[in-house]
């Protein structure tokens, strides 16, 4: 079998087991053990090295939702794929929702209609968030985790954009209740023992970390909205200790060099347009951006060589607005000059052997299509290599443990089938025809 995606002709069931015929992507003739180390979830930095030169015709069989080239005895049910090109399912590692009972419908089907099957949900409130656990991760639902409260410093990121949700009446929730519900403010190593029992009792997968110029803490220049560098190392000092993976929220290329310095796991955003709404002075001050937000090569190299992982959220953070990014040809000239900082920023890290993962921070479905798009457009991947990014690798970062993200013996029947091949035309990554999670059609 091959271990990429495929085209697609049928697929075979027998009662539960699906099977399929399909058009799946050439390997360079490597060893299967040389491959394989690919694979694993502590060689996510090697996944960009590209293997497939196109897609090829090849049956297979799913039993009991897994993928396998072994016939089951009895009978078999044929779905059709219509010679298809079937590739991995993809995910996004950045996106707020569903967060609760309230979104989890629309969010659901966003996400599944756009090919979506795997989410990082990197920052919300743990109560209604842990109500929807019992639903996801069905053959009809998402697979997601979440980071639940993020950690953060007094007055600090995200406190200023939540109580400007609350005002705009898109947050039911008073001011006072934030605190504790969907950040954790700690100025100290001391408040990080003191709130972290209470935070492992919300039962979070993740842990978020925000970083908001935290240079300033040693420059005096400004105040931070951000943990102080030592905090930091604190809370991913008890991240580890508790088997949790950490990510940090960043801003700024500093921001950057001090989360890789404390040893975050990901991080979960490239350096981002400064927010007009509560970064006024860094937003006026437009004179050292290529400065302030262009990530050095020694940083990109040092994230690479402590095997750091950076979500993209490339075009949310490319833009005035990151709830409604523009396109290309809509952007005023603040975003175009900061578009060019974030191709260098991708330019850099791609040099540098990082991991990158695809993630939106922006709406779910329509969101991660837009961030692609921007990807895409780029010119910093090819199409071979981006999709590579979004149905292989960023899979693999959220559920590091899991068979996914490839069309394997053995691995999760869970994948797209496109209507054309995506490595000639990026765009057919938006024709889907159907969806098949763990062995089971979707409508």
């Amino acid at each position: 079998m091959s271990n990429s995606p495929a085209r697609g002709n049928r697929i075979c069931e027998k009662t539960p087991p699906l099977a399929a015929s399909r058009c799946f992507p050439r390997r360079r003739p490597f060893p299967s053990t040389v491959f394989s180390q690919h694979f694993r979830s502590d060689r996510l930095r090697k996944w960009q090295v590209v293997y497939w030169e196109g897609f090829c015709k090849e049956d297979v069989l799913c039993v009991k939702g897994s993928l396998t080239v072994r016939k089951p005895s009895g009978p078999v049910r044929v779905i059709d794929l219509h010679e298809g090109f079937v590739v991995p399912a993809f995910a996004d590692a950045h996106v707020h929702s569903p967060s609760s009972s309230h979104d989890f419908v629309d969010a659901n089907r966003a996400l599944l209609d756009a090919g979506v099957f795997y989410v990082l949900n990197p920052g919300g409130n743990a109560e209604p968030a842990n109500s929807i656990r019992g639903q996801l991760g069905t053959a009809a639902t998402v697979d997601a985790i979440f980071a639940h409260a993020l950690f953060t410093c007094s007055g600090g990121h995200p406190r200023p954009y939540l109580e400007y949700l609350v005002d705009r009446g898109d947050l039911p929730y008073s001011k006072d209740k934030l605190e504790g519900r969907f950040f954790n403010s700690v100025d100290s190593v001391a408040q990080v023992e003191r709130v972290w029992p209470e935070y492992l009792a919300t039962r979070p997968d993740f842990v978020k970390l925000v970083f908001v110029f935290s240079d300033f803490y040693a420059t005096g220049k400004g105040k931070s909205l951000g943990l102080r560098p030592d905090v930091a190392k604190a809370i991913v000092g008890n991240a580890k200790l508790a088997g949790l993976r950490s990510g940090a929220h960043i801003e700024s290329a500093m921001d950057f060099h001090n989360a890789v310095a404390v040893g975050v796991d990901a991080i979960m955003h490239l350096p981002s347009f400064p927010d007009p709404i509560d970064r006024q002075a860094e937003y006026a001050n437009k004179a050292d951006w290529e400065e302030r937000y262009t990530i050095p090569p020694p940083d990109a190299k040092r994230a690479a060589e402590h095997r750091v992982i950076v979500v993209t959220t490339a075009a949310s953070g490319s833009a005035e607005n990151f709830e409604k990014p523009n396109p290309l040809g809509s952007m005023n000239d603040n975003e175009k000059r900061f578009r060019k900082i974030t191709i260098q920023n991708l330019q850099h890290l791609k040099a540098a052997g990082v991991t990158l993962a695809i993630g939106s921070d922006t709406t779910p479905g329509a969101g991660v299509l837009t961030e692609v798009n921007f990807l895409h457009e780029t010119g910093v991947f090819s199409n071979l290599e981006l999709l590579k990014m979004w149905s292989e690798v960023t899979p693999k970062v959220i559920f590091p443990h899991r068979k996914i993200g490839a069309l394997q013996e053995g691995y999760e029947a869970s994948f797209v089938v496109l209507e054309g091949d995506p490595i000639k035309d990026f765009n057919e990554v938006k024709k889907i025809t159907i969806g098949v999670k763990r062995g089971t059609p979707l409508n």
